[in-house]
């Protein structure tokens, strides 16, 4: 398999290689040979960008296809479908605050968290979970597994608040230009830093802390699921051998 993913890779990143050396040609040819008023040409601006936005796509799909080729068929039901169920859910929190009127802040991160949830469903998807007969022969998740998936959700969780909810904090001028800033009096300032203040307790924090409990509850069945048995063996490696055979 290894093999395989070096040669996988080594195929992307040469086609990479090859659209990013296009476009940065494409634009040394065109800064020498043509006029400032035909470089200003919509079609001969946009070739560049088009090669640098083809390189991301095919890394994208690299992605994928690494992704496919290293774990399809190898993640049980169990944890399968609860993760695709959480980045389903953060694709719902996000068309919420995206679709909703009433507060900017939501809009801003949920476009965010809809394009994170979306990414990640693209790539979670593109693999199939163990069979399920491969998947009754593997044992009974154990407390420690849950106990350490458990110490890693809350990790993940507080690692995710701790990065948001001081980001998110607000600072001066409060959303408005620094020059209108300057021309408020000491009265109004103080007026908008408390509503600032209240919109960020009441309202930025809740929201913060919900978005925070996803990456928490991926940690919990992706690290629960990696937890070695008795054996030393991880327990989802116990069925990657095809069903009936024996082990070595």
């Amino acid at each position: 398999m290894r093999r395989r993913l070096i040669r996988i890779i080594s195929r992307f990143a040469i086609a990479i290689a090859m659209v990013l050396a296009f476009g940065g040609l494409f634009k040394l040819y065109t800064a020498a040979q043509l006029s400032a008023e035909q470089r200003n040409e919509v079609l001969i601006k946009a070739i560049p960008f088009v090669a640098v936005f083809v390189s991301i796509v095919l890394a994208f799909i690299c992605l994928i296809v690494v992704v496919a080729v290293s774990f399809g068929g190898r993640v049980p039901a169990r944890t399968y479908r609860p993760v695709e169920g959480i980045i389903i859910a953060g694709i719902l929190l996000g068309v919420v605050g995206l679709f909703q009127w009433w507060k900017l802040f939501a809009y801003q991160y949920g476009f965010l968290l809809l394009l994170v949830s979306v990414l990640l469903f693209m790539i979670w998807s593109h693999f199939e979970p163990m069979p399920a007969r491969a998947a009754k022969q593997l044992p009974p998740i154990s407390r420690r597994a849950h106990l350490i998936g458990l110490a890693a959700a809350v990790i993940a969780f507080v690692i995710a608040a701790a990065v948001l909810i001081p980001a998110s904090r607000p600072r001066e001028p409060y959303g408005l230009g620094q020059t209108l800033w300057d021309f408020k009096s000491d009265e109004e300032k103080a007026q908008i830093r408390e509503q600032a203040e209240d919109e960020f307790r009441t309202g930025k924090v809740p929201a913060l802390v919900l978005v925070s409990l996803l990456p928490a509850g991926l940690a919990y069945f992706v690290v629960r699921e990696l937890v070695p048995d008795e054996g030393g063996q991880p327990v989802q490696g116990q069925a990657a051998q095809p069903v009936g055979s024996s082990p070595a």
